[in-house]
């Protein structure tokens, strides 16, 4: 509980929904969870939905369970792919604001207590925060620092929403879900998100440490860039001419990005 400073009157800390994914993360999920279990901000749920792991994922995950009652383990009977995993974890969320957190990455304690500030303070429906890149051990390799403010515009030439930063407010997610069939399901829902006129902006500091993996989507670059181009041209049915221009953008600050690990 928090008290109005005006009216002096008790106000419910909102409930806020945190989405986990996970698949063969039994390496890397308890430092996930921890960093979750250790938010200043303690009015969460976890939900981590377990998509038919072959490994000991599902063994952790229902250990943290057992632990907290603020933690609920789902198993999927059949694997059916990280974004509709994703969205069963949003149709079963009870809170006003959604959080999404990958099962090998990590949050600063702080993170949800910033972002519902900034959202207070600005009013818009997405808060995201800058994060640091790490290698498959934990090492710190450099930090992505983001815009305070981001447009759908601004996306298409620079992606800096990501599954792991964001607090959605859960009324925007009735009528938008993550798409099956595209290789960057992900960056398609925040394009949509953004292009039907929700507001994002940018809560202070680095709040996140994103992961860098064998195998990651992240490291196929010529994957990405092809797939990025497709979804220019075919999904977003942008002009040649902006394709081009937003496309040069995108690779650059993919570059610049990269250079730095």
């Amino acid at each position: 509980m928090k008290v109005n400073e005006q009216s002096g009157v008790e106000q419910k800390q909102p409930l806020v929904s945190v989405i986990m994914p996970a698949y063969n993360a039994e390496e890397y999920i308890s430092e996930a969870v921890q960093s979750v279990m250790a938010q200043t901000y303690t009015n969460w749920e976890l939900l981590i939905l377990d998509d038919c792991s072959t490994d000991g994922t599902a063994d952790k995950a229902r250990y943290f369970s057992d632990l907290d009652p603020r933690i609920t383990l789902y198993s999927n009977p059949k694997n059916i792919g990280v974004a509709l995993t994703r969205n069963k974890g949003m149709a079963l969320a009870k809170g006003s604001w959604v959080a999404l957190l990958d099962s090998d990455d990590i949050w600063h304690k702080d993170k949800l207590e910033k972002q519902l500030a900034a959202a207070e303070n600005t009013g818009a429906d997405i808060i995201y925060c800058s994060y640091s890149l790490m290698d498959k051990n934990g090492e710190h390799l450099s930090d992505f620092i983001v815009p305070e403010r981001t447009s759908y515009d601004d996306m298409l030439r620079k992606s800096v929403l990501s599954c792991s930063t964001v607090l959605l407010r859960s009324s925007i997610l009735s009528a938008h879900c993550f798409f099956t069939n595209y290789y960057h399901e992900d960056y398609v829902f925040w394009l949509e998100l953004l292009k039907s006129g929700y507001t994002a902006v940018a809560s202070p500091g680095i709040l996140a440490d994103y992961r860098i993996v064998d195998g990651s989507r992240s490291n196929d670059k010529l994957k990405s860039a092809r797939n990025r181009w497709l979804i220019y041209r075919e999904i977003e049915k942008l002009s040649l001419g902006k394709s081009v221009r937003v496309f040069a953008a995108y690779a650059f600050n993919g570059f610049i990005k990269h250079k730095r690990l």
